[in-house]
């Protein structure tokens, strides 16, 4: 089994730059099969930003599209396959000196994960729009978001071994499936069997905002998604796909989280 050292991943390397121990790898995949059996020596994000692929684990498998996140802990064996006619992905990839040198212990958050918290998907896609601008206040801010969102999935690691309510989940998941419909408290509360008040007191503790933030974020995550997977489909359809009766409170709403326009980053992403 191949072991790809520091910053080295398969597909062509459209831009490539160090920062502080951290490896910043832009790639695209064009006309690929698969990718065989293999391990990369440190630890690395992985967010798709065009096409489809397979990842296979031991364990899981996970069908990965634009816009999914990935966070690989160093030496966790895997394999790609069915990759779509034109794949491209941004790598992260962190040296061990990294964590050290931010006393961080890389074990806590070992394994693989599939990153779905929309808290988490905002940095990286703030970090990507980083990269495609980079200038020279870039290194600080891709920097204290790859630190941002390591301490992030820690914490919810913390959480899920300190014995994750049950309920979190369920809110989780009914505010995915349910984030352009008109939810109220109440409905959340008795979807999830919890009191009002008691749901409204924990909330932040386990999710670090509040409801509208949550559902907000969530908004714009569908919104990227749509734009990187989707560039026939006009703005106005994809605000409306994701649950916004107003296009300025979209456009608003998008550069808030991410920096720029939904126009800027639909051309950003062409580059």
């Amino acid at each position: 089994m191949e072991n790809l050292e520091k910053g080295r991943f398969f597909g062509i390397s459209k831009k490539q730059f160090n920062l502080n121990g951290l490896t910043i790898v832009d790639s695209e995949f064009a006309l690929y099969t698969d990718c065989p059996w293999h391990y990369h020596h440190n630890a690395h994000f992985a967010l798709t930003t065009k096409g489809n692929l397979v990842e296979t684990h031991r364990t899981e498998q996970f069908q990965l599209s634009a816009g999914s996140l990935l966070y690989n802990h160093s030496q966790e064996p895997h394999c790609n396959s069915k990759y779509s006619d034109l794949v491209s992905a941004l790598h992260i990839d962190i040296d061990a000196m990294w964590f050290k040198m931010y006393d961080f212990n890389p074990s806590r958050i070992e394994g693989v994960h599939l990153i779905r918290d929309p808290i988490i998907k905002n940095i990286f896609h703030r970090l990507f729009i980083e990269v495609r601008s980079f200038d020279n206040a870039s290194n600080l801010s891709i920097e204290s978001m790859v630190l941002q969102s390591v301490a992030k999935i820690s914490q919810a690691k913390d959480i899920e071994s300190s014995g994750k309510p049950e309920w979190v989940r369920k809110t989780k998941d009914l505010l995915y499936d349910r984030y352009n419909e008109n939810l109220s408290l109440r409905d959340i509360a008795l979807a999830i069997n919890l009191h009002p008040g008691y749901l409204c007191q924990q909330f932040p503790i386990h999710f670090h905002c509040n409801f509208g933030d949550f559902i907000r974020k969530i908004k714009i995550e569908k919104a990227i998604q749509l734009i990187l997977c989707q560039p026939q489909l006009s703005l106005t359809g994809i605000a409306y796909s994701c649950g916004f009766s107003d296009q300025s409170h979209f456009i608003r709403l998008f550069k808030k989280n991410t920096g720029i326009t939904p126009l800027a980053f639909r051309r950003m992403i062409k580059v």
